[in-house]
């Protein structure tokens, strides 16, 4: 009896090891795949699918996208609906315990033919930031991706203008920074490209070469001769696409070209708006009215000529003064740094912004992010790049010789 106890003693034990080995070394997916069915099946879990007797239960399958990313995909039955199964996006978050209890749902899509909804899983205690010690690090790869993060790139040829929301030392600023580093250092093409910085309130950006700010007098005449000049270089850019169009018979995008891409920086819009008086003078078009209109048909009309415009606000608003909603609604590209829930349902549908309901504390640099580009349409959590160098030193050096190039080629 003694030899029998101490066998099954030892097989006990080897049991349990093998299920510990067996736990440890199951992928990831088919733990989640677990705990996502017994959310979804066992009555413990109060039937969010409110499934009933016979119907047949969902199939789950789950696949790895990237580093602490997946897939979540649950079919549609009989008795289970994509509305009914997106739905239960609570319940699955919640049934996401243990080790993947930072994961969380930071996308919901169904299918064209409403035969299953795909959950995108998130760790959200992953760091995905770049650290660049050295400017010619930002270089990006090509002239229609903007690095945001490891896995996040603003595609130019999907994007058009762009909202960057932040209130002061959001990390903000430094966020479009990072982004005109990386156009700055693609060099000027031959066909009128250009970065414009244009700073109203005559902060640190304006000690920068090349950057608009308020004339002597405090007027802003320079800004709108400024936007007169790059509404101009559309022009000029999108009249050479059409007639290389018309020369191959077929349309001819500005990357296929050769073109690279120009952006104008108007940092903090609300501020700018307030310079300008309500009414222009006889024979004079320097009015607000003037103002909005050329950053209205920069917004709307840039993007085909590969002509980007940034928008900086201190933060979203409804209120007079604010950014309007035609604006916004331009803005492929919404960017809101150290974001809180009522100012991001000011810049998204309230939809999108389901699953960022969990707690976090956000730092400088911390940003919500969304792009119309197939791949960020829903808003998802990012961090723009650490820059570990003295950056208005090295953004001043790069729009100095940038402009200087530009000189030479035009």
């Amino acid at each position: 009896m003694k030899k029998a106890a101490i066998v099954l003693a030892g097989i006990a034990l080897a049991m349990l090891a093998t299920a510990a080995l067996l736990y440890k070394f199951t992928p990831a997916e088919i733990h989640i795949q677990n705990l996502v069915k017994r959310a979804l099946y066992h009555p413990s879990h109060g039937n969010p699918l409110h499934l009933r007797t016979g119907e047949l239960l969902p199939y789950v399958h789950c696949t790895k996208v990237g580093d602490g990313l997946y897939d979540l995909i649950v079919s549609a039955q009989q008795g289970a609906t994509v509305e009914t199964i997106a739905d239960a996006a609570s319940a699955i978050s919640s049934a996401l315990n243990r080790r993947y209890e930072h994961y969380a749902i930071v996308q919901t899509d169904a299918d064209t033919a409403f035969n299953s909804v795909t959950f995108r899983l998130d760790d959200v205690k992953i760091d995905r930031s770049l650290t660049v010690s050295d400017v010619n690090d930002l270089s990006p790869k090509s002239v229609t991706k903007l690095w945001v993060d490891s896995i996040t790139t603003i595609d130019l040829t999907t994007s058009g203008s762009m909202l960057f929301a932040g209130k002061t030392r959001s990390g903000k600023t430094t966020g479009v920074i990072s982004v005109l580093l990386q156009v700055l250092l693609m060099g000027p093409d031959q066909y009128h490209s250009s970065v414009l910085i244009i700073d109203p309130k005559q902060a640190e950006l304006s000690r920068l070469p090349h950057t608009i700010t308020l004339d002597e007098d405090g007027e802003a005449r320079n800004i709108l001769e400024a936007l007169k000049h790059f509404i101009a270089n559309i022009k000029y850019r999108q009249q050479i696409l059409n007639d290389l169009s018309v020369e191959r018979g077929d349309a001819v995008k500005w990357w296929d070209a050769g073109f690279h891409p120009s952006f104008l920086f108007l940092d903090e819009y609300v501020a700018a708006r307030t310079i300008f008086p309500a009414k222009a003078g006889k024979d004079d078009d320097y009015c607000l009215a003037t103002f909005d209109g050329l950053v209205k048909r920069i917004i709307t009309m840039g993007a085909s000529a590969g002509c980007f415009c940034i928008i900086s606000i201190a933060e979203a608003s409804v209120q007079e003064g604010g950014l309007p909603a035609m604006l916004r609604s331009a803005m492929s590209t919404r960017v809101l740094f150290r974001p809180t829930l009522p100012e991001a349902r000011l810049i998204w549908d309230s939809e999108k912004l389901e699953n960022f309901s969990i707690s976090r504390v956000y730092g400088p640099g911390d940003a919500w992010f969304s792009s119309t580009d197939g791949i960020h349409d829903a808003v998802s959590y990012v961090h723009f790049p650490r820059m570990d160098f003295l950056v208005y030193q090295e953004l001043g050096r790069l729009l100095r010789e940038y402009n200087d190039s530009s000189m030479i080629k035009g």
